[in-house]
């Protein structure tokens, strides 16, 4: 966690598109990778709102070079999100990305790109000004009131306009959405009802689900980058089974299975898929999930059953850097007389053996990244079934009698304890 003064200065951005949740009414397709945005940042820290940037009108490569200071008590991530400036509220999502600030634990000027989600790439000078242990500012230090953004008193005067939450599962970038006509969730099917903000929908992919549904979504998103670092053995089940569209005439209203509106028209209305029977419009077929044939409802319930949620499927190993070690100088266990598993020491002077050579070099650091939670959790559990078993010996009086009497040396006494 971060404690200190936080400067961020926004600089530019680049390869912007708008999301085909902004051109789902377009005629053309590749109208859509053309069309121009008006795009501006909003920085926040932990999901609470800093301040936001001036906006740039049509430009997908737009450039602020604007600057931000806050105050930070026991910060966890810097949140930048860009956002097209509508003229109607609300602000339509374009993409945004999270830093956390370990990442930047050992450099207090940082001059990086950031890769955005879904596209799009931003410049950011980031500058940290730690508090010192034992200050007054660190004792004292308070998160400074969020500031309010108020741009000109025009007709809208854009109220609330950057303050929509973005909800990611499985890449999904879920925001609270006005549903203008009649919509079925893509996951219970149930009808969504409600007054306002009734359900939730992907940026990106254009998915409507229940607010209470969202979280138990099991497909990744379509648009999703391909992050080739994710760990493997996170990756509990893999779903990529195509489904066969081809084009329907319905004689009865029908609606989509993927975004839940009415599919429009009298002939050709969408497509059907002839496996699993499942609905959609034309536009939504290149976001719609290899789930063919698979109850989605039904997996997620199963897998919240087994623990599997969506903070476990979601987590991302963090990358390899200094600033890890630094954060972790001691050991995650204490090594004992009793344990049953071989716990490797660090060599102090160079090692020996035949890992020597590559165990010379590491340090406490690389071997706490190495070591994972589950491996920490099961060499805790067998020392302590080694330890009851040791007790319970010492209380049967077993093996202090075969100690007495054993022929051998102290060593050979000591390894009697063992059969």
């Amino acid at each position: 966690m971060f404690t200190g003064s936080l400067k961020v200065k926004i600089c530019e951005a680049k390869d912007l598109r708008p999301t085909d949740f902004q051109t789902r009414h377009s005629i053309s397709i590749a109208k859509g990778d053309q069309q121009l945005i008006d795009p501006y940042v909003a920085v926040d820290v932990d999901e609470n709102h800093v301040d936001r940037t001036t906006t740039k009108t049509r430009t997908t490569k737009p450039t602020w070079n604007e600057t931000f200071k806050y105050e930070v008590t026991n910060g966890q991530a810097l949140g930048l999100t860009v956002f097209h400036s509508a003229a109607i509220p609300p602000d339509d999502f374009v993409a945004n990305c999270s830093i956390p600030f370990e990442e930047l634990v050992n450099a207090e000027h940082k001059d990086i790109w950031v890769d955005l989600e879904p596209r799009g790439r931003l410049h950011v000078i980031i500058d940290l000004q730690w508090a010192q242990p034992g200050s007054d500012q660190h004792a004292s230090a308070q998160p400074s009131k969020p500031r309010e953004f108020k741009e000109g008193r025009g007709f809208h005067k854009r109220r609330g306009a950057m303050r929509r939450k973005v909800h990611q599962v499985n890449g999904h970038k879920f925001m609270a959405t006005f549903l203008r006509q009649p919509t079925f969730c893509s996951h219970c099917r149930d009808f969504i009802w409600g007054i306002g903000k009734q359900g939730y929908q992907c940026q990106v992919c254009t998915l409507v689900v229940h607010k209470r549904c969202h979280q138990f979504i099991v497909t990744k998103c379509p648009q999703l980058k391909d992050m080739t670092h994710q760990d493997e053995a996170i990756k509990r089940f893999s779903v990529n089974v195509p489904h066969r569209f081809a084009v329907h005439n319905y004689k009865r209203f029908t609606f989509c299975d993927h975004c839940g509106s009415l599919l429009y028209g009298l002939v050709k209305q969408g497509l059907h898929c002839g496996v699993c029977g499942m609905n959609v419009h034309k536009r939504c077929q290149k976001n719609v999930a290899n789930n063919c044939g698979i109850d989605t409802k039904k997996m997620a319930e199963i897998l919240n059953e087994l623990g599997v949620t969506k903070e476990i499927t979601q987590k991302r190993p963090k990358k390899p850097s200094i600033s890890d070690s630094r954060l972790s100088s001691q050991p995650p266990y204490e090594k004992t007389s009793s344990s049953p598993l071989p716990i490797s020491e660090l060599p102090e002077d160079g090692g020996s053996g035949s890992d020597a050579s590559a165990g010379a070099e590491s340090n406490a650091g690389v071997w706490t990244q190495q070591c994972t939670e589950d491996e920490l959790v099961l060499r805790l559990a067998a020392q302590e079934i080694m330890d009851k078993r040791l007790k319970d010996r010492e209380k049967s009086g077993g093996p202090i009698l075969r100690e007495k009497e054993h022929p051998l040396t102290d060593t050979g006494a000591k390894l009697s304890l063992l059969d």
